[in-house]
């Protein structure tokens, strides 16, 4: 009878060995489509001044947007939301520069003339490569480049964070883990993307957590919640009362300039 239960006992951890080995298949295979949602044409063309191509070390290229600082003021190396491109946003990137600060844009791989395939491991790599083009080609000081990430975009834009001394980290719409904001994902599926509040326990970087309080998409307990696990000793929380998650701009944009600008002092 022991030796019955011992053998169903097994069968049963076998069974639940090879279910969750399906899932983390499907996980890897699937999550990243359910992740990123590229917009399906690009609606703007290199010029090779203020929109260029960069050749990746993957052999690919990247494609970037730089608007160059006025002297003395810092610039945003800008990691934008999903299902968008570097050029949808144009209008926000030409008001911030309007005001002195210089803006580096870069479009994920897959993502308007970038090339590639959107992953957790592709965008990092792609974050890496306009760091690494912003301080090295264009010179632009560590001290002076603001890591802002909007939305999906506060993935790589943490990531940047926890290896590069930058002048600040700020946050918008961010999430804790991609996983986390379909809640029921991140018991089922293992291979969790962009653990930022994993992450955000190990950045010493001054942090701006900004989210709107009607946020549906990503719920500002999110933001809150890497605000609270941050150790940084220069912190700010500020919740957008009846912004959403797509109109924070539309209803906010002076007012988040100008929180970034108190906030960091430039």
């Amino acid at each position: 009878m022991k030796s019955r239960t011992a053998h169903r006992l097994r069968r049963y951890a076998w069974v639940a060995v090879i279910l969750y080995g399906l899932l983390g298949l499907f996980s890897f295979f699937v999550a990243d489509s359910l992740i990123f949602a590229p917009p399906s044409h690009p609606n703007y063309q290199a010029d090779g001044t203020t929109l260029q191509l960069l050749d990746t070390p993957q052999g690919g290229q990247l494609a970037v947007l730089h608007l160059p600082a006025a002297p003395g003021k810092p610039t945003v190396l800008y990691s934008h939301g999903n299902a968008e491109n570097l050029a949808h946003s144009l209008p926000l990137y030409e008001a911030w520069n309007h005001r002195g600060w210089g803006v580096f844009v870069y479009d994920y791989p897959g993502y308007g003339l970038s090339s590639g395939k959107p992953s957790e491991t592709s965008v990092e790599k792609a974050a890496e490569v306009a760091w690494n083009h912003l301080t090295t080609e264009w010179g632009v000081a560590d001290r002076d480049v603001l890591l802002i990430g909007r939305s999906v975009g506060s993935g790589p834009a943490t990531w940047l964070a926890t290896r590069h001394p930058a002048a600040a980290l700020i946050l918008i719409s961010p999430f804790t883990s991609t996983f986390e904001v379909l809640p029921p994902a991140q018991w089922i599926f293992p291979g969790n993307r962009f653990p930022n509040l994993r992450r955000i326990r190990h950045c010493e970087l001054p942090l701006l957590v900004i989210h709107g309080t009607a946020d549906d998409a990503i719920p500002p307990s999110h933001g809150l919640a890497l605000y609270q696990a941050s150790p940084a000793t220069h912190k700010l929380w500020l919740p957008l009362e009846g912004a959403d998650h797509n109109n924070l701009f539309d209803r906010e944009s002076d007012r988040i300039f100008q929180s970034i600008q108190d906030f960091t002092g430039r």
